[in-house]
């Protein structure tokens, strides 16, 4: 059975992502679209139009052509904005990543997805200079802070004249705009294409399933490296929607921005709404101002969810869907949906649950995993057809990995997962990245890794090692990691060692196994 959405569908626009956001930027005029939390600096819609037609006009005199990618690795700043836009005026890509990696996550990340501009946070610039070494694509590094030896975006921006507007560029609604990088539901990190006609479609319908209205002042600390941060950014400037943005989270700096600028909306992940329930902070300061919260990255206990609703007389909802393809479901304009569930299926999207041996379709109330279709699923993983495939069958559904059921209502439960991605704190883990690691230590024979629960995280990793070296302890792994991988990497879990990590007749590792071991463990210390 397939389920659709409650809703009826919405008449998308076929514009290009510039031709939509420059339009609606325009409607909204000399508001303040984005604050900073900083310092307080401020910057208008109008502004943020004008800037991004500038930033076209730089990346056009800098040689940027069509298909071309261009790296934003920087914490949460205005340039985002204009710099996404003036990338798409060009019919150029960007890609997203964490400006807190090491040098060979980033160095991973670009060596795959070819960059010919990173821009940077001015504390970056050595680490990617020497990733340009190795990388040969990358022609240009560029600070959207501070001035450097590199130049900001700020100087190119101010040197470029219209005269090198890219007026001959041709932009497809096929064409991809944007490359996040995900593991998926299994292996490395690998790039999500999604197109203009992705990223418009999930923000229109995202328009229509969030309650987010122009009236609201969003509070924004999720990092635009991520998807929830992207979609928070171009939605609230595509519906006039005042964003308040830091860099960086802190409990004492929400509450206090929360009552200075007068919040109404939040948007968090599951980590973040439990050190909020928690606070000894909270009484003092006034709050009232919040009235939703929206989480998603990560499933939320539905104690917490129920407590946090009562003590911060607030709405919670959650949202569900992944970078491949978001949002899939939104519980947001509903208030009869229970606080478990995901929401329904939203507009222009269907969902089906089918038994993951066999594929056949299920019916309400059959455990089974998620496929989704709508025009936000993605085009595919960037030169990774065989990737694709295992992901998005002939038919257009997106196999999600993550196993739930719906009701009879046509509400959307996640009870579990498929998938091997670990989700820390929100942050993506990927199991065979760390593998990659700890297999190139040289008294390690064999490796697994996996999520395990933790109430703080969600889910922290662990490894089960085989070793070759009896001196080998815990502690060397842990201390092998630091420097390897970003501290969300490290295996907060800990470091079990086996005499054989458990595998099928064709070799992989049967990491349910693990999981449910780890569990029984669990059980039994309650």
């Amino acid at each position: 059975m397939v389920l659709k959405s409650p809703m009826p569908d919405i008449v998308l626009p076929g514009h290009s992502f510039h031709e939509y956001m420059l339009r609606r930027l325009q409607a909204h005029g000399d508001e303040i679209a984005l604050i900073a939390c900083e310092n307080g600096d401020t910057i208008t819609f109008n502004q943020i139009r004008e800037n991004a037609l500038k930033c076209a006009c730089a990346f056009n005199s800098l040689g940027i052509k069509k298909g071309d990618i261009i790296a934003t690795c920087c914490s949460n700043s205005f340039a985002f904005s204009y710099v996404l836009i003036g990338a798409s005026i060009c019919g150029a890509v960007i890609t997203t990543c964490n400006p807190n990696y090491t040098k060979e996550e980033m160095g991973s990340q670009f060596a795959d997805s070819q960059p010919r501009i990173i821009l940077i946070d001015g504390k970056n610039h050595q680490k990617i200079k020497d990733i340009s070494l190795n990388v040969k694509s990358i022609m240009r590094i560029i600070s959207v802070d501070e001035s450097t030896e590199c130049g900001t975006i700020a100087d190119l921006m101010e040197k470029a004249t219209f005269a090198d507007y890219p007026h001959d560029t041709v932009v497809e609604s096929d064409d991809t705009l944007l490359l996040p990088y995900s593991s998926g539901t299994t292996g490395l990190p690998k790039g999500i294409m999604l197109t203009h006609q992705n990223v418009v479609a999930l923000n229109e319908i995202s328009r229509m399933t969030f309650g987010i209205w122009q009236t609201d002042s969003l509070y924004l600390v999720l990092p635009t490296f991520h998807i929830a941060g992207i979609l928070s950014i171009t939605l609230s400037l595509s519906m006039g929607t005042k964003v308040v943005m830091e860099k960086r989270f802190s409990l004492e700096s929400l509450f206090r921005n929360i009552e200075k600028h007068k919040i109404t909306l939040l948007v968090s992940v599951p980590p973040m709404v439990l050190a909020i329930f928690n606070s000894p902070l909270l009484s003092s300061y006034d709050i009232s101002s919040l009235s939703r919260i929206i989480c998603g990255a990560a499933p939320l206990a539905d104690g917490v969810a129920v407590e946090v609703q009562k003590r911060l007389n607030v709405r919670l909802y959650q949202l569900w869907g992944m970078s491949e393809a978001v949002p899939l479901t939104s519980s947001g304009l509903d208030v009869n949906i229970p606080i478990r569930s995901v929401g329904v299926v939203t507009p222009n999207t269907m969902l089906k649950v089918v038994n993951p041996e066999t594929d056949m379709e299920l019916g309400p109330n059959e455990e089974g995993e998620l496929c989704g279709k709508g025009p936000q699923v993605m085009k595919g993983y960037f030169n990774n057809r065989t990737a694709t495939s295992n992901c998005i069958d002939s038919e257009g559904w997106l196999h999600t990995g993550d196993i739930g059921y719906y009701d009879k209502y046509g509400c959307v439960y996640i009870i579990d997962r498929l998938k091997e991605l670990i989700k820390y704190k929100g942050f993506q883990v990927a199991p065979a990245e760390l593998e990659e690691v700890l297999l190139r230590h040289p008294q390690i024979s064999d490796v697994a890794v996996i999520g395990i629960s933790d109430a703080q995280a969600g889910e922290v990793p662990k490894a089960f090692v085989v070793k070759n070296d009896k001196s080998l302890a815990a502690e060397d792994i842990h201390k092998y990691l630091e420097g390897k991988v970003s501290s969300y990497k490290y295996l907060r879990g800990g470091v079990t060692f086996l005499d054989v990590i458990p595998k099928s007749p064709s070799g992989k590792i049967v990491r349910r196994y693990l999981r449910d071991q780890e569990k029984k463990k669990l059980s039994n210390r309650n």
